[in-house]
């Protein structure tokens, strides 16, 4: 039983003391920056308000898993696509005559049931973009940003800028 101990006691003194052996490596300027506090969001400009959410939002971008765009996309043309028979539904005049109107009746109770067997897929669907959505935010601190966001709009950022000649963002 006290061998296994020793040998562990062993191993971790050596690991201790290849870790204390190691040169100190001292971070790069930019990774100096980064672990610096970040200035107040109640003292930024403007343009420093700007800049950091473009960042932020080009770093989503950056993350911002493909799939994204192509499932919102499909998405979007589903909904075109329902509302498009739904449309064509209640300007069918054959609805409105007599006895014809049980066949309308019947195809929008067949859709309803339709809508309701597709649920549990299409909140599976808008799940998955959910979760894709919050990881391209890995790395960005949400209320931050949030906090930003409402200076921005509060200090009426985005009527400076164009006043000034610089584009919106």
């Amino acid at each position: 039983m006290l061998k296994p101990l020793s040998a562990f006691a062993a191993l971790a003194t050596f690991a201790v003391a290849a870790a204390l052996a190691e040169p100190q490596v001292t971070p790069s300027p930019a990774a100096q920056a980064q672990q610096q506090t970040p200035q107040s969001v109640d003292t930024m400009t403007c343009d420093q308000m700007a800049s950091e959410m473009m960042g932020a939002g080009q770093r989503m971008n950056s993350q911002l898993d493909p799939q994204f765009g192509v499932e919102a996309n499909a998405m979007q043309q589903d909904a075109q696509q329902k509302q498009r028979e739904a449309m064509q539904q209640v300007t069918n005049p054959a609805c409105y005559i007599p006895f014809l109107g049980m066949a309308c009746a019947a195809q929008q109770q067949q859709q309803q049931q339709q809508a309701q067997a597709d649920a549990p897929r299409q909140q599976a669907r808008m799940q998955a973009q959910m979760n894709r959505l919050n990881n391209s935010m890995a790395g960005i601190d949400q209320s931050r940003m949030q906090a930003m966001s409402a200076r921005f709009q509060q200090m009426n950022c985005q009527a400076q800028m164009q006043q000034s000649g610089q584009a919106p963002h």
